[in-house]
């Protein structure tokens, strides 16, 4: 799905609110007769016209509009850049244990893992508290949410370091797992996320999202 920027976003949500149960109609007649142009918000209704167009608008159903309200607002770019940062120093003290203290290296890659979706999630919408009533420690469903969200597919490495250790992460169980003897390389999975971060710092910068309270998205 097209995912419009904030300012986009918002005039689209503003747009609706005026207008009514027609809102689409009415939007698609501007749009027809270029009258979008004398609009308060002509400039990003037209340049949702350009890049989305009226197919895009007709298809927009409710679960699509909830993602455009999340998409409208503000977002916490600063606590994004903490949590980010933090995550980072989290890989780095992982970093000379991979061989040596498996279980260990892999609780620090899940924490900046987790880290690195919730600083995506704040420059998108989610508020801190928001975060974690929803989520949790729940890494899975923090990945299906920044992807609903428009973060790019990961590589499947990073996907596999999701299912394999979320599970275990969130009961706090990531000893046991090593313990039963897991194919998991300490070393793949600290690269995979290195690589996710880098992704998430560069999302973060094109951010478009922030605030009032949402229900928390059903568990997949």
């Amino acid at each position: 799905m097209f995912l419009p920027d904030r300012a986009s976003a918002r005039a689209l949500i503003d747009f609706r609110n005026r207008h009514g149960r027609y809102w689409k109609a009415a939007l698609c007649a501007l749009w027809s007769s270029a009258r979008d142009a004398e609009h308060p918000d002509g400039p990003a209704l037209r340049g949702l016209r350009n890049q989305a167009g009226p197919v895009w608008l007709a298809g927009l159903d409710a679960a699509g509009m909830v993602i455009l309200e999340r998409l409208a607002m503000d977002g916490d770019p600063g606590l994004a850049r903490a949590f980010l940062q933090t995550a980072d120093e989290f890989l780095r003290g992982a970093q000379g244990g991979k061989s040596v203290y498996p279980a260990l290296v892999l609780h620090h890659v899940a924490i900046a893992c987790e880290l690195g979706l919730k600083a995506y999630l704040l420059t998108h919408g989610w508020t801190d508290q928001e975060n974690r009533a929803c989520f949790g420690h729940c890494l899975d469903r923090l990945l299906v949410e920044a992807r609903r969200l428009g973060l790019p597919r990961p590589d499947r490495s990073f996907e596999r370091f999701v299912i394999q250790v979320g599970p275990a992460y969130a009961r706090h169980d990531i000893d046991a797992l090593v313990a039963s003897g897991a194919a998991i390389d300490p070393a793949v999975a600290h690269a995979s996320i290195r690589t996710f971060l880098g992704q998430v710092m560069a999302s973060a910068h094109h951010a478009p999202g922030d605030r009032p309270q949402r229900a928390c998205p059903s568990a997949r």
